[in-house]
């Protein structure tokens, strides 16, 4: 079950890997500086909630590892200065209550850049990780991520191994909120995860499809759809890091028409690619603290 350590590990830093990604901007085309915006608030948000299932289901499959018997002990990652508890610490007794705890505000850096969070993530685990139909229901308490608020459930159901012979993960969202003081982006969304895994862990690939939907800080409603797979491999250049290295993004608004966010990461090198009515915006993005266009 080695590898079962490697599945999970790849969740943690899939977001990260994408968050640290350099905001240098090449302008190619006249998009309106609202649209780009806009079109970077998508991508932070989707990264978020992104990083709570990378954190969640490696914490989760580490507490499994270890029978959930070590309850109260800061990660295990070594570098990270969250707390965990479980309410019931075996591995027999099921739903059991996860807590990830940052108290005021636990801090780590990745590649030069800052990342604080605090407040609680909650998990309720129904069954073990890798029985299929187990889920992690995912929500918030008082939970900030660098000085945004997260709110919703995020519900994650492992599926087991689909046609492609991958690991398939469903992952839902409802009620999703992200918060930059006054102004809020709302997201339900619906996600499949494919896991293509090989001996070689370092050479492993994440797939990810699915559809989104909400209200953006400006108040028009959009929709997204990944119409080009998400595609995430480890990076050499980031320590083998997962990093997002290809996949397109259509974004539909109510009040602006469609524009696509293409990501074109070769080498994992984090290129963007806006583009809406013939025009483009290039840019890299790196992690950074958000501040939305409201």
């Amino acid at each position: 079950m080695k590898r079962k350590s490697v599945f999970f590990g790849l969740m943690l830093v899939a977001a990260i890997g994408f968050f640290t990604q350099s905001c240098s901007k090449n302008d190619e085309g006249t998009i309106a500086e609202t649209d780009i915006a806009l079109a970077q608030d998508e991508a932070y948000v989707e990264a978020v909630y992104d990083e709570v299932d990378n954190l969640v289901l490696a914490e989760t499959k580490t507490l499994d590892d270890n029978d959930y018997v070590n309850p109260g002990l800061k990660s295990t990652f070594t570098d990270i200065c969250y707390t965990i508890t479980v309410d019931h610490p075996d591995s027999t007794t099921f739903p059991k209550v996860i807590t990830i705890d940052f108290g005021d505000g636990c801090s780590i850096i990745f590649n030069g850049d800052t990342i604080t969070r605090s407040g609680e993530i909650v998990i309720t685990l129904t069954n073990r990780w890798f029985i299929p139909g187990a889920q992690h229901i995912m929500t918030f308490n008082n939970f900030y991520f660098n000085g945004a608020k997260v709110e919703g459930t995020r519900t994650v159901t492992f599926v087991g191994l689909n046609q492609r012979n991958r690991f398939e993960v469903d992952v839902e969202l409802v009620n999703g909120k992200v918060s930059f003081g006054d102004a809020y982006v709302t997201r339900t969304a619906s996600h499949v995860r494919e896991w293509a895994w090989h001996l070689n862990p370092l050479i492993d690939t994440v797939y990810v499809t699915g559809t989104a939907s909400g209200v953006n800080v400006l108040g028009e409603n959009y929709s997204r759809d990944i119409v080009e797979p998400l595609i995430y491999v480890r990076c050499s250049n980031l320590n083998y890091q997962w990093g997002l290295a290809g996949g397109k993004v259509e974004i539909t608004n109510s009040a602006r028409g469609n524009m696509t966010i293409e990501h074109n990461g070769n080498g994992c090198s984090g290129e963007v690619i806006v583009e809406k009515d013939g025009a483009q915006y290039n840019y890299q993005f790196r992690y950074r603290y958000h501040k939305s266009n409201n």
